[in-house]
């Protein structure tokens, strides 16, 4: 993992508090099992939680590149806002892509503009409260509505079913998930599978360190740039050399229950693999507010 010192990210993020209902040390005893599976911190355009509820989500990312990269170093910023919508228990809308970017790379021009937008729907396909066991299946379609100067708008859509499970062990929580990005014009973007891990643990009542794990496997090229990187979980380059590379990333961070349903995520990620493609290491912090 790389060493080198996480700048300090100053950021205020001002929302309407959602009417919170429940007031617990742990969890309720009314309580749906599933809150005590609390949400995924990284990759937050791919690794989705496979409990349904209502929420928004604020989202910040700091991401620096690699200075052996084309663009020699520099960082890209994201400000965005994800709101899930629970139908009923079982079926949740999810907006889970959107936002401004900011992309100032140390060799090119600073650029600034709107991200692509995501939506779809999540549904429980497997809720066993006596096991402690949660599956969730879903379907995401991205448009290609943002800014290319910030490569993002290229294409037309790109589709993603996805999976994702959760074990509640106790005071110990695991989720996984797997999801493929299909583009429906493949040579302006590459097809890809992403996989992720998320282990949790509460050392005190609403406070939970953990450690993520994410994926992603290029699965098809693209012929939109002649080169072989790509751009990781948020930015899909279409580059015409990347079937088969693989980069891994690691992520430690916390989050900590500030209210009955309002949690605060921060996390510090890095690559894994030696393949790092476009990834130095990024900073993450969310606001989960639960409805």
């Amino acid at each position: 993992m790389k060493t080198e010192a996480l700048p300090v990210l100053s950021l205020a993020l001002l929302l309407g508090s959602c009417a919170a209902t429940a007031s617990r040390e742990g969890t309720a005893p009314n309580a749906p099992w599933t809150e005590r599976l609390i949400d995924p911190l990284t990759a937050p355009t791919q690794f989705e939680s496979p409990v349904v509820h209502t929420s928004v989500k604020p989202i910040a990312i700091h991401h620096a590149l690699p200075g052996g990269s084309i663009f020699g170093g520099g960082d890209v910023r994201v400000l965005a806002l994800q709101a899930r919508y629970a139908v009923n228990d079982r079926l949740a809308v999810i907006a889970t892509k959107d936002g401004y970017v900011d992309f100032d790379p140390e060799v090119g021009s600073h650029e600034s503009g709107l991200a692509d937008v995501a939506a779809g729907v999540k549904y429980v396909m497997v809720d066993d409260r006596e096991g402690g066991f949660l599956l969730t299946g879903g379907l995401v379609c991205e448009i290609d509505a943002g800014e290319k100067e910030v490569f993002q708008g290229n294409g037309n859509f790109t589709l993603r079913p996805f999976a994702s499970a959760g074990w509640d062990c106790g005071a110990w929580n695991v989720l996984s998930g797997l999801g493929f990005d299909l583009p429906l014009d493949t040579d302006a973007n590459t097809s890809r599978m992403d996989y992720h891990a998320h282990v949790d643990y509460e050392v005190s009542p609403g406070f939970y360190p953990l450690v993520e794990l994410n994926g992603i496997t290029y699965l098809s090229d693209g012929d939109n740039l002649p080169v072989d990187f790509e751009g990781g979980d948020f930015f899909n380059l279409g580059s015409t050399d990347v079937a088969g590379h693989t980069v891994v990333t690691g992520a430690l961070g916390a989050r900590l229950r500030l209210f009955d349903k309002h949690y605060l995520g921060f996390a510090y990620e890095a690559p894994l693999t030696d393949r790092e493609d476009l990834f130095d290491w990024r900073a993450t912090v969310d606001f989960l507010f639960l409805c």
